[in-house]
């Protein structure tokens, strides 16, 4: 976890505890983004039961960060539970997402479920000695691979690339592929123009997997879907159960100075 990362898991913690009574004993804050209450925070006390307190929209947005960061960084997750001890144990709990196929329009591809990193809870102790009103020693910074200099290129390419599917363009889809796309891209701009219905609108979240290979470039893209058709909304709630993510693969070729969309790894299903 990056300080960054960790600064807003401590600031929600924070904030929460400004709410709570004196001589509390443990804070327990749990978050699950599609639930009608997305964080119920509940504090208990040696002379008392435990008590819900009031969760200002404030925490909701710092741990909705926290999890889009997650997510970018490669290890999603749907659900959250942090506990805090007056003792000074603070420790968080996430369950690992499992990550869609591709979002349903026309031409789609199989969904296919990806499984995440890890197949059970992961359990993050990472503060000692918690007391307010100071808040805890920050953690060094960890040291990270830097990334391609590609990278934000092919996520600026693949933006425009689902702009353009989602206003059913496709001469601007055909503006951004390499001089001899693979079939899987052919296939799909050819739906594109083929049909006039847009499915749901692809908002592009995150990179989640890149190799930079010299002359290409593969990578993993995130996505989020906001359903227009009735089979579309079905399959954006299917994904809610586990993190509410899509994905696509794409392999981008240098070609006049820019990087340029070539071949996908799954074909359509027409």
């Amino acid at each position: 976890m990056g300080s960054g990362d960790r600064r807003l898991v401590e600031d929600a913690v924070t904030t929460l505890l400004s709410r709570a009574p004196v001589g509390w004993a443990h804070l327990r804050v749990e978050f699950d983004p599609s639930a009608a209450a997305p964080v119920v925070a509940t504090v208990t006390s040696p002379a008392s039961a435990p008590a819900r307190l009031d969760v200002p929209d404030g925490v909701v947005d710092m741990l909705n960060d926290y999890r889009a960061q997650a997510a970018a960084g490669g290890t999603p997750w749907r659900t959250l539970v942090i506990d805090c001890h007056s003792d000074g144990r603070l420790s968080e709990r996430t369950d690992a997402a499992r990550v869609a196929g591709r979002p349903w329009r026309w031409p789609v591809r199989v969904l296919a479920a990806v499984t995440a990193l890890c197949s059970v809870a992961a359990v993050v102790v990472f503060a000692v000695g918690w007391r307010t009103p100071p808040p805890p020693p920050r953690a060094d910074m960890m040291a990270v691979p830097v990334p391609s200099p590609r990278q934000q290129p092919a996520f600026e390419v693949l933006k425009r690339w689902y702009d353009a599917e989602n206003r059913g363009d496709g001469a601007a889809l055909r503006a951004l592929v390499c001089a001899n796309p693979g079939k899987n891209v052919e296939d799909e701009i050819a739906g594109v123009e083929q049909n006039s219905t847009v499915q749901g609108i692809i908002h592009l979240e995150a990179v989640v997997g890149f190799r930079d290979e010299g002359e290409r470039v593969w990578g993993r893209f995130m996505l989020r879907v906001h359903p227009i058709s009735e089979r579309q909304t079905r399959l954006v709630q299917e994904a809610q159960q586990h993190g509410g993510y899509f994905s696509d693969e794409y392999t981008l070729v240098q070609e006049g100075g820019e990087l340029r969309v070539c071949d996908a790894d799954t074909p359509p299903l027409v």
